[in-house]
Formats: C-alpha cells, sequence, structure tokens
C-alpha cells in the first residue's frame, strides 16, 4: 500500500477534522420567498468552495429535491438518531404552517413526532492537505527531532483498547510518569487530540498515501496525531504499538502505529511546529520495512533500537536518493537491465556481444552470500523459508508425477513419472545454485509435454522398421534438445531479452491467464477420460443366458462407475481444502499471524486431505495410479544414431520453435517475478538466467530428460509465498500489498534436494496420492493464481453490477464500455491461443509460441487504434 520511502510516488497527508452543530432550522426566516425545500428524501452534495461558507437552498418545485453546499474541502456527514434542534419544530406552530404549506405538501406529516429522527445530530468537517515526504539530506532538524526521540524513547508496546480516548489518555500518562518535570496537565492535553463535541473525532492527524495498481490509496497501518496546547513548552512525541488493528475510522480501519505528536501552540521557528515534527516521523512510518521490522520486536528496548536503526538507514537511503534525482536530469538511464515498458530513455551505446550477459553476472555476483544468510535473522522468516519449501515441494513434485503420465502417454513410456521427477531434481539445484534471478520457478509445462508429443510423432518418419515403434525417438530428442539450447544461448549472448522490454501488463496476464485455463483443461480432460473408460453400455442383443452372464462378468471386470464419480469428489475436495486455507487469511479467526502462518500450508493440507479419502475412506475402491520404470536407470546418455540429413534440419527447426516457447514464457515469469510490486531489491538477471536454461536444457537432452524452463504460475506463487503482505479495507474492498520479499535461495535449493531423495524411493510412498488428487492439485493451482490478475478483475466486472464496483483507479479513470472493450479484445487474445493449443493437429500446436509473440504487436501498434492511448495508460500501464 505505501511505497518505500525512495518511491517518489509515496506522499503524506494531513487531516483537519471538526465537530460541527446543525443550524436550527427555526432561524429561518419563513417568508415565502425564502421557503426551503427539506423534505425525506432529499440529497445531501458536498462541493469544493475556497471561498467563504456558503449554504443555499431553493424552492420546492413539486419535483426538484434540494440541493446542500457544505464549507471548504467537506468530505463526509454522519448521520445519527438524534435530532434535538429540530424537534422545537413541531412546537412551533407559525413555522410549521408555513412549512406544511409551501415544502410539504407531498408529506405533510414528516414533523410528527414519530419522524423527528430522520435528521442528523452534527456535521463532520474534514480539510485534507498533500505533504511532501521529509528529505533528511536538505532539513537538518528532522534529524535532530529523531536524535531527541532515540536519547528517551516513550514506547507503548502491544497494548489493547477499544477507543481513542483510552489509547491516547494512556500514552499522555506514560509521557507524565516518563518525564515528571514537564508538569503535564493531563486534562488540558488529552483536549487537544479528542474532540470536545465527539469523542470519535481526531482534530488533527497524518498519514501516508500513495498509488498502488488499483490507485492512490491511505496507508492505513499507521497515525501520526497532532496535538496542539499550551500544556507543553517544546515538542514532545510518544510511539504506541497496539496489540491488534484499531479502526479509527474510514481510511483508517488496521491502525498498528500510532505517533503522538504534542507541541506548544507558538514556535520561534516553522521547522519546530507540530506539523513539520509529525511530517518528520510519518516519513519514518512511510517506509514499509521499517514497520514491518518492528512489528517484529518483542519489547519497547527492542523496539526502540529497531528504530534507531532503521532511521540511520533511511537516512542513507534519502541521501542517494537526492544524488539520483539531481543527475537523473542530466544524464541518460542506462538499459542496466529490462527498461520499463513507458517513458524509459535508453542509453545509446555501441553493440557488444555478450556485454548484458556480464552485467547480470556482476550484478547479481554481489549478492549471491546474502542470498544464502540475509534472510535468516528472525523466527517470522525462518517460518516463511519453511512453509515456503514445502509448498515448492509439494507443487513441484506432484504436478510432475502428473505430467510424467502425460509423458508416458505420449511416448509410449520411453519418459515416464520418474524422469520428469529427476529432471526436476537435476535442473532445480543447477538453476538455484548458479542462476541469478533464484526466485523464478522452473518446471515442465503443459506446453513442453505437447512439444514432447509432436517430437515423437515427427520422430516415427524415420524409425527403423525391423526396431521397436519410436526407437529413433531418443536421438531425435536429443537433436532437438541441443538445438533448443543453442539458441537459448545465443539469446542470451545477444541480449534478446531487451524485447520484453515492450511486452507491457497485457501480454503477461494473458499467458498467465492462459496457463491457469490449461491446468484446467487438462484436468477435466482427465475427468473426461475417466469417465468414458468406466461408463460402459450394453447395446448388443443377447439372448442365451450364457453370453449375457460373460458380459455382464466383462463389464464388471472393465466398468466400474464409482471410479470416476470418486475422481470428481477428490478433485472437488482437493480444491476447495486447499481454497478454503488459503483464504483463512481474510478470516476473522485467531490472530494475523496464525491465519498467514495457516494459509501458507494450504497447499500440504489440500494434498494430505486428498490423499487421506482417497487411499483409506475409500481404499477398497482402485484409484488410476502412476507406474514407472523402477528398474531403469536415473541417467543414461541416448545412444545417438545415424541421423538423416531431413532429421537433422526438422530437429533443428523444432529446437527454433521450442527455444520460442521457452524464451517467451521464461521471459515472461521473470518479468512478473521483477515488478515493482514486488519491491525486490537486488535487481533482474534476464540475460544470465537465459544461458544457465539453454546450458541446463542441453544436459537434459543428451539423457532424454524433459525439458524444464521458467513456469507460470509456479514463479509469482513462490514470490508471494514469501513476502510479508499487508491487507487494507478501502470502501469495503479488500486490498493486498507486498511490504517485503526475502530473497533467499535456501527455497528452491532445500525443495529440490527433497524432490532428490523422493527420486530414490519411488513409487513408494508416492503412490498413496491418486492421480485425482495431482488433477485437484492443478486446478487448485490455477484458482490461487488468478486473484493477482487485473484481466480477472475485469472480466468478473463484466457482470457485475456497476454500482458494487471496486474502487480501482481504472474504474475511476476509464469509461465503463472502454474497460468492458479492453477486457474483450484480451479474451479475443487468449481465445487464440486455447484454440492453437488445445487444437488435435500437433503441426498447428507448433504456432503456439509464435502466437504468444504477435501479442506484443497487437499491443503495441493495433490496441491503440482502437483505444486511447490515456485509456491504455490506465488500463495497462506498469506494474
Amino acid at each position: 500500500m505505501t511505497q518505500v520511502i525512495g518511491d517518489d510516488s509515496t506522499t503524506l497527508i494531513r487531516t483537519d477534522e471538526t465537530s460541527l452543530k446543525l443550524e436550527p432550522l427555526s432561524t429561518i426566516p419563513d417568508s415565502e420567498d425564502q421557503d426551503h425545500s427539506l423534505h425525506n428524501g432529499s440529497t445531501v452534495s458536498t462541493k469544493r468552495d475556497f471561498g467563504s461558507p456558503k449554504r443555499r437552498a431553493r424552492r420546492d418545485t413539486g419535483d426538484t429535491d434540494t440541493d446542500y453546499y457544505a464549507t471548504e474541502e467537506s468530505r463526509h456527514f454522519f448521520l445519527s438518531n438524534e435530532s434535538s434542534e429540530y424537534s422545537r419544530l413541531g412546537n412551533n406552530g407559525h413555522h410549521q404552517k408555513s412549512w406544511q404549506k409551501v415544502s410539504y405538501r407531498r408529506n405533510s406529516g414528516f414533523y410528527s413526532e414519530d419522524n423527528v429522527n430522520h435528521f442528523c445530530a452534527k456535521l463532520y468537517h474534514t480539510k485534507r492537505k498533500i505533504l511532501h515526504l521529509k528529505n533528511y539530506h536538505d532539513e537538518a532538524r528532522a534529524m535532530r527531532d529523531i536524535s531527541k526521540f532515540v536519547k528517551h524513547p516513550i514506547v507503548l508496546f502491544k497494548i489493547h483498547h477499544t477507543l481513542w480516548e483510552d489509547i491516547a489518555k494512556e500514552m499522555i500518562l506514560t509521557l507524565a510518569e516518563e518525564k515528571p518535570d514537564l508538569n503535564l496537565d493531563i486534562d488540558l492535553t488529552l483536549r487537544s487530540v479528542t474532540s470536545k463535541d465527539a469523542d470519535f473525532v481526531i482534530p488533527e492527524c497524518v498519514q501516508g498515501i500513495s498509488d498502488s495498481p488499483h490507485g492512490p490509496v491511505t496507508e492505513q497501518s499507521f497515525i501520526t496525531v497532532i496535538g496542539i496546547t499550551n500544556a507543553v513548552t517544546d515538542s514532545q512525541v510518544v510511539m504506541c504499538l497496539l496489540k491488534q488493528p484499531f479502526n479509527f475510522g474510514i481510511g483508517a480501519e488496521e491502525i498498528r502505529f500510532i505517533c503522538l505528536v504534542l507541541a506548544p501552540i507558538k514556535h520561534t521557528k516553522h521547522t519546530k511546529s507540530a506539523l513539520e515534527v509529525a511530517r518528520t516521523y510519518s516519513t519514518l512510518f512511510a517506509d514499509d520495512r521499517l514497520r514491518r521490522n518492528l512489528l517484529n520486536t518483542h519489547s519497547p528496548e527492542e523496539f526502540a533500537h529497531e528504530f534507531e536503526l532503521e532511521c540511520s538507514r533511511i537516512q542513507i537511503e534519502h541521501q542517494k536518493r537526492m544524488q539520483r534525482m539531481t543527475t537523473v536530469s542530466s544524464k541518460e538511464q542506462s538499459c542496466y537491465s529490462l527498461p520499463t515498458r513507458r517513458g524509459t530513455i535508453v542509453k545509446k551505446e555501441k553493440f557488444v556481444p555478450g556485454r548484458d550477459l556480464v552485467r547480470d553476472i556482476k550484478n547479481r555476483a554481489k549478492h549471491y552470500l546474502s542470498d544464502y544468510i540475509g534472510d535468516l535473522k528472525d523466527g517470522t522468516s525462518l517460518q516463511k523459508i519453511i512453509s515456503t519449501t514445502l509448498f515448492l515441494y509439494f507443487a513441484l513434485l506432484l504436478p510432475g508425477i502428473a505430467f510424467g503420465v502425460l509423458h508416458s502417454n505420449y511416448t509410449n513410456k520411453m519418459i515416464d513419472s520418474k524422469d520428469v521427477v529427476v529432471a526436476q531434481a537435476l535442473s532445480g539445484l543447477l538453476f538455484s545454485i548458479f542462476s541469478g534471478q533464484h526466485l523464478v520457478v522452473i518446471t515442465t509445462t503443459i506446453p513442453v509435454v505437447i512439444y514432447t508429443k509432436i517430437v515423437f510423432i515427427i520422430s516415427q518418419n524415420w524409425d527403423d522398421p525391423a526396431g521397436d515403434p519410436g526407437n529413433f525417438f531418443h536421438t531425435f530428442y536429443a537433436m532437438t534438445g541441443l538445438s533448443n539450447a543453442f539458441f537459448l544461448v545465443l539469446y542470451a549472448i545477444f541480449g534478446a531479452s531487451k524485447i520484453m522490454a515492450y511486452c507491457s501488463r497485457s501480454t503477461e496476464e494473458i499467458l498467465e491467464l492462459f496457463i491457469s485455463v490449461a491446468f484446467i483443461v487438462d484436468s477435466v480432460k482427465f475427468l473426461k477420460t475417466e469417465f468414458a473408460s468406466n461408463y460402459c453400455f450394453d447395446d448388443q442383443d443377447i439372448t442365451s443366458n450364457s453370453s449375457k452372464r460373460a458380459a455382464d462378468t466383462l463389464i464388471a471386470d472393465t466398468c466400474d462407475q464409482t471410479k470416476p464419480i470418486l475422481t470428481l469428489l477428490l478433485i472437488c475436495v482437493t480444491v476447495y481444502v486447499g481454497v478454503q486455507i488459503f483464504n483463512f487469511k481474510n478470516s476473522p479467526y485467531l490472530t494475523a499471524g496464525k491465519r498467514l502462518l495457516v494459509a501458507d500450508y494450504a497447499l500440504v493440507v489440500a494434498v494430505g486431505v486428498g490423499a487421506f479419502v482417497g487411499s483409506y475412506c475409500f481404499h477398497n475402491i482402485k484409484l488410476t495410479k502412476f507406474v514407472v520404470n523402477e528398474t531403469k536407470p536415473l541417467f543414461q546418455l541416448v545412444q545417438f544414431q545415424q541421423p538423416p540429413i531431413m532429421a537433422v534440419l526438422a530437429a533443428i527447426g523444432l529446437g527454433f520453435v521450442v527455444s520460442f516457447l521457452f524464451f517467451m514464457e521464461g521471459n515472461i515469469s521473470a518479468s512478473i517475478v521483477n515488478k515493482p510490486s514486488n519491491k525486490l531489491k537486488k535487481g533482474s538477471s534476464f540475460h544470465y538466467d537465459m544461458l544457465v536454461t539453454g546450458v541446463i536444457n542441453a544436459i537434459l537432452s543428451v539423457f532424454c530428460l524433459p525439458w524444464l524452463h521458467g513456469a507460470l504460475p509456479h514463479s509469482p506463487l513462490h514470490v508471494r509465498a514469501l513476502a510479508d503482505i499487508e491487507e487494507h479495507i478501502e470502501n469495503g474492498h479488500v486490498t493486498e500489498t507486498i511490504v517485503y520479499v526475502r530473497e533467499t535461495r535456501l527455497t528452491t535449493l532445500v525443495a529440490h534436494l527433497f524432490i532428490g531423495a523422493s527420486v530414490l524411493i519411488i513409487p513408494k510412498p508416492l503412490d498413496m496420492i491418486p492421480i485425482p488428487v495431482l488433477y485437484g492439485l492443478f486446478v487448485f493451482l490455477a484458482v490461487t493464481s488468478l486473484g493477482e490478475l487485473q484481466i480477472w478483475e475485469r472480466f468478473v466486472l463484466i457482470f457485475t453490477e456497476q454500482s458494487l464496483y471496486p474502487p480501482f483507479h481504472y474504474v475511476r479513470k476509464v469509461p465503463q464500455k472502454i474497460i468492458h472493450c479492453f477486457t474483450l479484445l484480451q479474451m479475443l487474445q487468449l481465445t487464440a491461443l486455447c484454440l492453437v493449443s488445445f487444437g488435435s493437429s500437433a503441426y498447428l500446436k507448433m504456432l503456439f509460441p509464435f502466437i504468444i509473440v504477435s501479442l506484443i504487436p497487437i499491443r503495441e501498434y493495433v490496441l491503440p487504434k482502437i483505444i486511447s492511448k490515456r485509456h491504455l495508460v490506465a488500463l495497462d500501464g506498469d506494474h
């Protein structure tokens, strides 16, 4: 929600709030020319008027309701059932008669005593002003204020109250106890931070406000309360960490940090004013890393120490930020890594092959040691690493087994589940150790399975008639894989990944949604096969009893209608349990930390429950299980045959097509992982990772193991599993923001070590997990990845009532018709991908990578002719 301090989009917002009394209507002259229409059902509107407060009414014309214009920068009206100011109207016959005569002809009984509770008791006046973040490099007074607090910190640690007045009173009492020389007037100080007319109103406060993927939002985890009083002669600061989030009202529903700033009414210098001091501390709390570290403290002393360390770090970052701001206007930005798609100035330099590759290596080398030990400093990080490791283990191993079943069916059992698991373990270990952006997860995918099927079909053209079917497959597969690896290395050397600078969010999300659709389609195909193979109907006319008994026996042996029903049940159970536990973090039960802990193990629990139901509750029903060749060695070099020249050319052509698929999916996965909203600190590594992927696939090819590449949705789900996430409520809608991501190699390294250990014991005990549970896992991964896709949000809006639209930024900036038009255009592109990928022709499926590449020029040159650039920026801007 709140950007990191270095982000220029982050600002502060100051709020002044007052509670106003209603003006008695009896003061309004009852001249017929000045009669006012005020009846039940009239509309109330607000208006920004930078002059004096105005109030206007107009005579009731019979069909027009009255408009009311409130004071400057008015925002909210709080309704209540009290109406003491208006109750006198019922006893004032003169006014009652006049108002009934002119304004209430349609509702003459409105002012009866039964209806007086329709009026407000108070008006709520809010003024808001945008403040800039404190610049510690130029504003020396800021660090003096911080140093003053650090020398004598006053911190209330994890207190629990249900009223703001109680919280404020305890903070003020603590200040009086810690500094008795102040001789603090408790009541006078308390009145400066609470309203005399309404206890729920804070007279003046400062909050953070920043840009998010859904537009400007208010940071709801902290608030700086300002109190101006004669009870103090110098500014005083008290901080409070609440045990549970506190609801201060609209825009402040999840407050955990409260900073109370007290200052005298008059100061000799502007820099010592209450607002300037509040801006200093609000700037600190605007850093989500500081808030995260403070939440993990266990005592007031640790809180103060962490505060001091973070303040020093933030001061240094502000200095660097100012230096960058002064140099960026005079120097062009370097294409050190992938530039953002819009508005980036790319430095023109002489092309040198391998330059970008070397830059990636240098950039990541300095972070290599911290990739292992940098995030082991607290218990929360350790718990996240453990849960993410288990998530990756099951998310890679179990789908790998399912993909192995598909490989076995498509290649006449020449590649099976054991080969897929071996390839996953080997390549995952190599990638976790040698890659640049290790948060990218490589695995085999459905398009890879499809291309393996194509390779097997084409290789049969050169089979030895005297040998077994598919005897040329190993040679042809290895040649295709080596060609693919060769092209990937070329892409890395010549910096082809720079083309991803033109790959927009639209293209990325279309591919993400396609992967989710592919998971679901594959599960539906498996379910359809189970029903087709187990629902048998005897249409023959069998007359003899013996023939009839024989037919019944055959049907009973080959057809068991309980199998497909149980298959459907296990898929549904796995998905339901997984999604419910995954969404447990949004429930009101337990504490926030415990809810997240439970949600982190959603996949593990879902698989466990599905396996228990299938293997124990219905153990008498024999479900489909994967079969492997246990006698086959783990690694066996391909025995190359003498290939015909046409086979070599075909392998090179297929390798080029496959390399396009790997290039696009790998780079899009890396681009989604490195998007700015994830707030990664160590930089990207597009070119070097492409080189590592090429080398790994060359090794896999010579052993006839399945190919792997950076994959969706595993990569973004991996990042999310390692992230600390803040949830905020805006207009009744929950939004999530990533605060911090643990950029560690340990998760992928340990997970693939576990996968490697599982290879040694295959098929035990993994054969206890029924195949339907694996396909249920496919659907679970597809469903949980939809929540982060804006294309899915907009697709749902097509069927949503307009008044219930969430407060997304594109909803406020783009007309509804254009939003739906853009979404439908994306769905047309998705449909094209699905038709090519799920078609019956194997050769048609070879066009799949080129369809993905064509999405880039469609976005760049076709969509701007249909939708204006201004609307495209709002709908498809940078992350």
